[in-house]
């Protein structure tokens, strides 16, 4: 059996079948909780894992409240509107009677972890961008080290072509086109391996499975749980516990298919950051072999 209103101040539990195949325990026997014994009258099944609604052991209310010398006091309640149409008024008239207790519905729950998804969201999205940021910085800082190891190894070359007239303005366009050649075949090889990793995942197609359950008729009557929690659709009290109650639930299952988009507008930005890439390279890199000295060159080929 559950238990009842006449069980009031009685050491008597109800126990969460579960937890009392993994105890050992049963109807008929008992259960030590805070130092005294409690029969156990009954077994329940939790309808669900939450902590606030699911519990090992349930006890009359004021009971628990002794164990707790906490008498007379609750931490949660659990209120069921006959109508979801009456729910706005439900929580306005338990405001007025209780002013100093906050009032929740599911739905300002739900508000709160839409938020707090939001939030999550948002940071990753920063992170990315910063992480992003942080890669093209570094891309485009190796293959400006790389052009100007080119023009350091090129030395003779630039410097001859200095001795033979050319401006320092010739020579920077010259290790310019360069690099923007080898940035625009960079960009082009880039797409061509950014294509293939999102044909793959596309055609691999990764799904993620969510699952939720969605209460649809609950009943239940309040009984503390020292260090318990309360049941499905019950009224929740006592600290660290709650009500029992039985539900009835609907699980649902919704799946995710993980795909990786491609755009023109994202093909174009890789073009642009591959040629900005490579002009950035070949400024730098041209005006270093600018600053060669026709007798450097004319020195190092003896």
């Amino acid at each position: 059996r559950s238990l009842a209103s006449t069980d009031a101040g009685a050491n008597v539990a109800v126990l969460d079948a579960s937890y009392a195949t993994t105890a050992s325990l049963a109807v008929g026997g008992t259960v030590a909780i805070a130092g005294t014994d409690f029969s156990i009258v009954g077994l329940v099944s939790a309808a669900t894992s939450d902590s606030a609604t699911a519990a090992n052991v349930y006890i009359p209310l004021d009971v628990a409240q002794s164990l707790a010398a906490l008498p007379s006091q609750v931490s949660n309640i659990y209120v069921q509107a006959a109508s979801s149409t009456d729910i706005n008024q439900v929580q306005a008239d338990i405001r007025t009677a209780l002013p100093a207790a906050t009032v929740k519905t599911q739905a300002d729950l739900a508000s709160s972890v839409s938020g707090s998804l939001a939030s999550a969201s948002s940071l990753v999205s920063n992170l990315g961008l910063w992480l992003s940021l942080i890669v093209l910085a570094a891309a485009f800082l190796i293959a400006i080290l790389f052009t100007i190891s080119g023009v350091t190894r090129r030395t003779r070359e630039f410097g001859t072509l200095k001795a033979i007239g050319w401006s320092n303005g010739r020579i920077v366009r010259q290790v310019g086109g360069e690099s923007l050649v080898q940035g625009l075949i960079g960009g082009v090889v880039g797409i061509a391996v950014g294509l293939a990793g999102i044909l793959v995942i596309n055609i691999i197609a990764p799904t993620l499975t969510a699952g939720a359950s969605t209460a649809v008729q609950a009943v239940g009557r309040g009984a503390g749980a020292a260090g318990g929690a309360g049941g499905a659709g019950g009224a929740g009290f006592g600290p660290g516990g709650g009500g029992f109650g039985a539900a009835t639930q609907a699980a649902t299952q919704s799946n995710i298919v993980l795909t990786a988009p491609v755009t023109v507008s994202v093909i174009l930005i890789a073009v642009g950051l591959a040629v900005l890439g490579g002009l950035l390279a070949g400024v730098i890199g041209g005006w270093r072999a600018s600053r060669l000295r026709p007798a450097e060159a004319l020195r190092s080929i003896a």
